[in-house]
C-alpha cells in the first residue's frame, strides 16, 4: 500500500486519477491502514486528495477523490486532526450542504459520495460532532422540504442518516431539529409520502425498508427527550403513530428491521397517543376486539414472540418490544385487555410450570429468573400490569417461586395491598380444568401437584421437636457462616434480615401466603 500511496501523493494529474482508482479497488473493504502510520503517508495523502477537492479545474477527479477519503475515513487514526474546518467546508460543498439559503448544484454522485464521507466523519471523530454547524443541519432540512419523486432514494437516505448522526451522537442538537428547524415534521412527512406512493396494496422493497429504518431512528432520537404538548405537536404525533399502524400493516423485504425500530420509537411515544394504533373499526375479522382494530397490536406480539426465541443479546433485542407493550398496555385498557388474552388467556394446561413448553407466557415466565436483570423485571413489569398489578394473580399465572423477586422489590410480600388503579370488573373466566384441580396447584411452583406423605408422618412428638430443633441448628449454622441470610417480611413488604433463626417462630403466622382465587377483584 505505502507504494501506492507514494505514487498517488507525487503523481501527475493523469496518472493520479488511474492510482486513486487503483486505491479504491484494492482497498475497499478495509477499516484500519496501520501501513498509512509510517512516513506521514496518512497526512499526505489527505492533504493530496483535498488538493484535487479544492480545485475546480479538477472536477473530473472529485468522485473518486470522496470516494478515496470514505475509504480512508473508517480509520479513526488522527481523524480529528486531518478534518480541519477548512476540509468541512470543502466536503459540505460537494454535498451541497454549504448554505440553506443558496441553491446550490446537485453532481447526483458526487453529492451522494460526499454525504456518505460525511456520514463518516460524523460517526468517527468527535470534532466533527461539535463543529459541524447549525447551517449544514438547516441545509438538511431545506433539502428535506423540496424532496420530490425525481431526487435520488440515496440522497434522501444519506441526508436522513446526518439527521440520524448528529441527533444521536450530540444530544445538544436534537432540540435544535425538533424544535427550531421543525425537523420531525420534514421526517414524517417523508414516511407518509413513501405510504402515500406506494399504493393501498404494496411491498415495500428493501431500499424503501432501509430508507424508512433510516427515518425512524432520526425521530426516536428526536422524541426521546421531546417534552413538548403544544396543540401543533400533538397533532404531529397523531399523525406519526397513524402512519406506524400503517406501516405495521404493510409487507415489506425487511420485516424485522421495520419492525424493530418502529418497536424503539413506540417506548418515547407520549402515553396519551397510543390508542391511535388501535383505531375504530366496522369490520368483522379476528383481530378485532370490542369494535377496534388490533391488527398493530398482533403484528407487535407475533415480534415480540419472535425475539423470544433469540439466543443472543437479549437484552438488546428484547427491552425495546417488552417495554414498548409496558408502556401500551400501562396507558390503553383495550390494549392491555387483548393483550393479556394473548398471552394469559385463561388457564387450561394446569400440569406443567408456567416456565415449560413455547407459549409466549412459558417464554416469558422463562425470563422471570433470568440473571439479566434488566430484562428481568422488565418482563415482570409486563406480566405484572397484565394481571391488573394484583399479587393473587401474577402467582396464579407465573408462580410464586419466579415472581417473588419482583414481588421484593416492590414491596408486595406483605399483607397490606396497595388500591388497585385498574376497573373492578373481572377479565378472567376460570375454565373447568382450573376448578378442578385448583387446591391441588402448587402457588409456588404454578401447577398441579400429587399430594406428597407427611415426612412428619408416625413420628412421636419427642422426635417432631428433635428434628426442628436440628433444622433451627442448621440454619442457625449456615446464617452465622454467612452462607444464608433468613428474613422477615418488614412492615414495608420487603425482606428484612434477622439476628436470629429463632426470630422466624414469631413471625411465622402472618407469613403464611393465602392461596385465594385471583378473579376475587
Amino acid at each position: 500500500m505505502d507504494v501506492l500511496v507514494e505514487k498517488i501523493v507525487s503523481d501527475t494529474s493523469d496518472q493520479f486519477s488511474k492510482d486513486i482508482v487503483s486505491f479504491q479497488e484494492n482497498y475497499q473493504d478495509k477499516t484500519t491502514f496501520e501501513e498509512l502510520n509510517k512516513k506521514q503517508l496518512r497526512e499526505k495523502l489527505w492533504e493530496t486528495l483535498f488538493h484535487y477537492l479544492s480545485d475546480n479545474t479538477q472536477s473530473s477527479v472529485h468522485y473518486n477523490c470522496l470516494s478515496t477519503l470514505r475509504i480512508l475515513s473508517r480509520d479513526k487514526t488522527n481523524i480529528n486532526e486531518l478534518v480541519t474546518d477548512e476540509r468541512i467546508n470543502v466536503i459540505l460543498e460537494n454535498a451541497a450542504l454549504k448554505d440553506a439559503n443558496v441553491e446550490q448544484n446537485i453532481n447526483t454522485n458526487v453529492t451522494i459520495e460526499a454525504l456518505k464521507l460525511l456520514c463518516n466523519l460524523i460517526f468517527n471523530s468527535t470534532r466533527v460532532q461539535q463543529v459541524i454547524p447549525t447551517s449544514c443541519l438547516s441545509c438538511v432540512i431545506e433539502h428535506m422540504k423540496k424532496y420530490n419523486n425525481a431526487i435520488p432514494r440515496e440522497i434522501i437516505l444519506f441526508d436522513t442518516r446526518i439527521i440520524f448522526l448528529i441527533t444521536a451522537l450530540n444530544i445538544s442538537m436534537r432540540q435544535i431539529v425538533k424544535t427550531d428547524l421543525n425537523g420531525d415534521e420534514c421526517l414524517i412527512n417523508i414516511l407518509e409520502n413513501i405510504i402515500q406512493n406506494e399504493g393501498e396494496e404494496y411491498t415495500l422493497k428493501g431500499d424503501t425498508t432501509a430508507l424508512l429504518c433510516e427515518v425512524l431512528k432520526a425521530l426516536f432520537n428526536l422524541y426521546i427527550s421531546s417534552s413538548d404538548s403544544t396543540e401543533e405537536e400533538e397533532e404531529k404525533t397523531k399523525r406519526l403513530v397513524l402512519i406506524l399502524h400503517k406501516l405495521l400493516l404493510s409487507k415489506c423485504e425487511k420485516t424485522d428491521d421495520l419492525h424493530s425500530n418502529i418497536a424503539n420509537l413506540l417506548t418515547v411515544i407520549p402515553h396519551g397517543y397510543y390508542s391511535t394504533i388501535i383505531p375504530p373499526t366496522k369490520e368483522n375479522h379476528r383481530y378485532v376486539y370490542q369494535e377496534r382494530d388490533m391488527r398493530a397490536v398482533y403484528i407487535l406480539l407475533k415480534f415480540l414472540y419472535k425475539r423470544l426465541n433469540y439466543k443472543d443479546d437479549l437484552i438488546g433485542n428484547l427491552s425495546p418490544i417488552v417495554t414498548a407493550f409496558v408502556r401500551m398496555v400501562k396507558a390503553e385498557r383495550l390494549i392491555r385487555k387483548y393483550t393479556r388474552l394473548q398471552i394469559l388467556p385463561p388457564l387450561i394446561d394446569v400440569m406443567h410450570r408456567p416456565e415449560e413448553g413455547t407459549t409466549m407466557r412459558a417464554k416469558l415466565c422463562q425470563l422471570l429468573t433470568s440473571p439479566l436483570t434488566e430484562l428481568r423485571d422488565l418482563v415482570a413489569e409486563f406480566l405484572f400490569i397484565l394481571c391488573k398489578e394484583n399479587v393473587t394473580r401474577m402467582v396464579k399465572y407465573t408462580g410464586y417461586g419466579n415472581a417473588a423477586g419482583m414481588f421484593a422489590n416492590k414491596g408486595l410480600l406483605g399483607t397490606n395491598k396497595k388500591k388497585s388503579a385498574y376497573s373492578s370488573e373481572s377479565e378472567d373466566s376460570e375454565t373447568e380444568e382450573y376448578l378442578k384441580h385448583k387446591e391441588q396447584i402448587n402457588p409456588v411452583t404454578g401447577c398441579f401437584e400429587h399430594p406428597k406423605p407427611n415426612p412428619l408422618e408416625g413420628m412421636t412428638e419427642e422426635q417432631k421437636e428433635y428434628e426442628a430443633l436440628q433444622l433451627v441448628g442448621l440454619v442457625d449454622k449456615l446464617t452465622r457462616e454467612g452462607l444464608v441470610q433468613p428474613c422477615r417480611i418488614g412492615e414495608d413488604g420487603k425482606p428484612k434480615p434477622i439476628g436470629h433463626v429463632l426470630e422466624l417462630q414469631e413471625e411465622l403466622p402472618k407469613q403464611q401466603y393465602g392461596h385465594q382465587d385471583s378473579d376475587s377483584d
